[in-house]
């Protein structure tokens, strides 16, 4: 294995299929605002840049049709509490671990692992104390860490400061996501991107990720 200063994994799509809930939690507080329901497939496609944008992109895909040129902010506003405090109650009704996660952080325990994700840091936090995984890593940053979500540069200082990390760093970003990749690119960090997550794999190729894996365990031939 070489010299590795740091891991830094997405969760949703990445370590967790947290699809299911996250569908079922937007459906949820759609219809309790007399909105259409949104397919999985769509709701899939809106992953990966925060709750805010998940209801954003939610609100209009569920109004298409509609004749609706604006939409209230008031009304985005209220969906979003609606979603947090929902889906924050849901998180692990059908959310599972892929079946490679636990291998893999097991196999790399000896070097530092952490979590960059845009879910809100609580609802990662208890997620991975759910599934017992939480010692595998040193440091947790969600969407509402710091006020900004990746790809911002601003969390790579974060973690370089939290990790005491110099400079030069020999890094890996492993996700699923286009923030997830330009994230891993503006920090200098190799990216991986997995393609079982969220987003569609030509996306992830045409961002310029480093490596494509199809299984979580394919990161050992990389690292």
């Amino acid at each position: 294995m070489k010299n590795i200063d740091l891991i830094c994994y997405d969760f949703d799509g990445t370590l967790c299929n947290t699809l299911p809930d996250i569908v079922n939690s937007m459906n949820v507080v759609l219809k309790q605002n007399s909105l259409s329901q949104i397919p999985p497939e769509r709701v899939r496609s809106f992953i990966g840049s925060g709750i805010s944008k998940l209801v954003e992109r939610s609100v209009y895909c569920a109004l298409a049709g509609d004749n609706n040129e604006t939409v209230d902010l008031e009304l985005f506003k209220k969906i979003e509490r609606e979603m947090n405090e929902y889906y924050s109650g849901h998180l692990m009704d059908n959310s599972y671990l892929y079946d490679d996660t636990i291998e893999v952080l097991e196999y790399y325990k000896n070097i530092p692992q952490i979590i960059v994700s845009n879910k809100p840091e609580k609802m990662v936090v208890a997620m991975l104390a759910y599934y017992g995984i939480s010692t595998y890593f040193d440091l947790v940053i969600g969407g509402d860490t710091l006020d900004v979500c990746k790809p911002d540069i601003k969390i790579w200082d974060h973690v370089k400061t939290k990790m005491n990390l110099g400079d030069k760093v020999t890094g890996f970003m492993v996700g699923d996501s286009i923030p997830d990749i330009k994230f891993g690119q503006v920090s200098g960090l190799t990216t991986v991107a997995v393609t079982y997550g969220y987003n569609d794999v030509s996306l992830l190729k045409k961002a310029g990720v480093d490596h494509l894996i199809d299984h979580l365990t394919q990161l050992k031939t990389i690292i």
